[in-house]
């Protein structure tokens, strides 16, 4: 039996609201209330200087949810965004459901007296208080462990694409790069990684996706007037490509492209299927223009990632749209190069055909995450030419495998840009290398055995290429820690003396994996014993 949220709603209304009057549905204090696979979140908005105090109260909320039958897990997120980062009360108040009222004059007060805030709207302290409560009813460890997830259940930015939790542009200074066959197999690779993912083809002038995704055909008007996103290998695409014809040339001036591309993006049920998009994934145009511009500037972006290839005259173009970001204040999640090495498909050797490693030369140089190296591979190209990507029909080769780790390091880099500037954890490898000891500011703590961190690793190798293929890792019980590698400034590569490096363990999994330690290593026990596997 499924819980609803009318079932969640009349149940808070038990919850006496801050000072004991009326209770915090009526006060319009609960927004943003998701239940997927019996998992429910929420939040409570509060006076940021009382979030210390009030923090019994989120406590109170979050048990009676996860007491309701049907619900396996509840977080409560205690937020106080500030002017410019929440949605106006009335978008709150719908997004609580049917049965919400609206929300107080005085919590409104509240709110309006925080003052402003960065483009962005960065949560303010009281969002460090989230916690995960799951049936064991063992209260969550110390706020500062919760901080890193907090922001990823806030209120939607104003200009928020509906449907849609993050969008992220991946941009280049020039063409010819290979951005676009990036963009898709990074799309195509979040999405093997468990992520409801969509594409979104911003090049007006040379849409590429409806061939890159093999795509024909018109997409259909739902009931609210609202375009139904095509869908290719379980991802939701959108496309001037399916709305002209391929061969008609597009003469528009900026004005029009811009107002299409607005369409395109907020006039699409990106949640088609019943679930807002973990991601959207959008495939710019080339170049620094007018377009590029617009987007940066009216879409909340959870941050944008630049393609190039390896020589200098590409990254003197990288780094203008490097700057462009940078202008419009939006974050750049890391530089991919592409066409970074030949390898000859006959006898494996390998050439630097256009030099290799500049890209990342230059994303130590101004502090950026590194997502990735992409060969020049004939199977890349033909595959995509034939609207086959990779990563969809061929996720065992070398290739694929390699968008796939691009694909991880990109989602803990939306991780750790809506966490914000949260300080990394201490971490401490055990004598016997056996296990990690995990310790965040504030006093949250875990001791994590280095069996459970193998066999848990946010890589595909042990995630499988779609949430029904995840693989169960039997005989780790000794596995050891060989080394730590820090990844900029929110995860961790760990080397399993085993050969397996390929897990980036940001600060949110750590924190996961330590407040789910018991109910994660249930599961394990209980995959391998399903399975006929051992522990070794």
């Amino acid at each position: 039996m499924s819980v609803t949220q009318q079932q969640i709603l009349a149940t808070l209304k038990r919850i006496r609201g801050p000072d004991l009057q009326g209770n915090i549905v009526e006060l319009g204090l609960v927004s943003e209330v998701v239940v997927r696979d019996g998992r429910v979140s929420f939040s409570i908005t509060v006076p940021p200087e009382r979030a210390g105090e009030l923090e019994p109260l989120r406590q109170a909320a979050q048990q009676v949810v996860a007491e309701l039958e049907g619900v396996s897990a509840a977080t409560v997120v205690l937020t106080a965004d500030r002017a410019g980062g929440r949605a106006p009360a009335a978008t709150a108040t719908a997004a609580a459901g049917p049965g919400a009222r609206a929300e107080s004059p005085r919590v409104a007060a509240a709110r309006s007296a925080q003052g402003g805030a960065a483009q962005g709207g960065a949560p303010a302290a009281a969002q460090s208080h989230a916690h995960s409560h799951s049936h064991s009813h063992q209260h969550a460890p110390a706020a500062a462990a919760g901080a890193p997830r907090a922001a990823t259940h806030g209120a939607r930015k104003p200009g928020a694409v509906p449907g849609v939790k993050h969008l992220i542009a991946v941009a280049s200074g020039k063409g010819g790069v290979g951005k676009s066959t990036v963009a898709v197999n990074l799309a195509l690779g979040l999405a093997a990684l468990g992520h409801k993912t969509g594409i979104m083809d911003a090049d007006i002038y040379g849409p590429s996706q409806p061939k890159l995704l093999g795509l024909s055909g018109k997409p259909k008007v739902g009931a609210n007037n609202r375009l139904i996103p095509m869908e290719a290998y379980g991802i939701k695409v959108m496309s001037m490509g399916f709305i002209v014809d391929e061969a008609t040339p597009i003469i528009w001036r900026g004005p029009m492209v811009v107002s299409a591309l607005n369409q395109m993006m907020r006039e699409v049920e990106w949640n088609s299927g019943g679930e807002d998009l973990d991601v959207l994934v959008i495939d710019m145009p080339p170049g620094t223009g007018d377009i590029q511009l617009s987007i940066a500037q009216q879409v909340p972006l959870a941050g944008a990632i630049i393609v190039c290839t390896p020589q200098d005259l590409a990254l003197i173009d990288a780094r203008k749209g490097l700057a462009m970001f940078q202008k419009v204040d939006v974050p750049v999640l890391g530089i991919i190069e592409n066409m970074s090495y030949y390898l000859c498909p006959k006898c494996g050797e390998r050439a630097e055909i256009f030099g290799h490693g500049g890209a990342k030369h230059e994303a130590e140089k101004l502090d950026l995450p590194f997502l990735g190296a992409i060969p020049l591979h004939i199977e890349i190209r033909e595959l995509s030419d034939s609207g086959k990507p990779v990563v969809a029909t061929h996720p065992e080769s070398a290739n694929a495998r390699v968008f796939l780790e691009i694909a991880a390091a990109t989602w803990v880099a939306i991780e750790a840009s809506a966490a914000g500037k949260a300080e990394p954890p201490r971490l401490d490898v055990s004598t016997d290398k056996a296990s990690l000891k995990v310790a965040f500011e504030g006093g949250a703590s875990y001791d994590l055995p280095a069996e459970l961190l193998r066999v848990t690793s946010p890589s595909a190798e042990v995630q499988g290429h779609s949430p029904s293929q995840r693989v169960t890792v039997p005989k780790k019980r000794n596995v050891k820690i060989k080394e730590l590698r820090p990844v900029g400034n929110y995860a961790v590569r760990i080397v399993f003396d085993d050969g397996h490096d390929t897990g980036l363990f940001s600060w949110v999994y750590l924190a996961e994996l330590g407040r789910e330690k018991e109910k994660k290593w249930a599961q394990y026990l209980a995959e391998l014993e399903a399975k006929g596997l051992s522990r070794g």
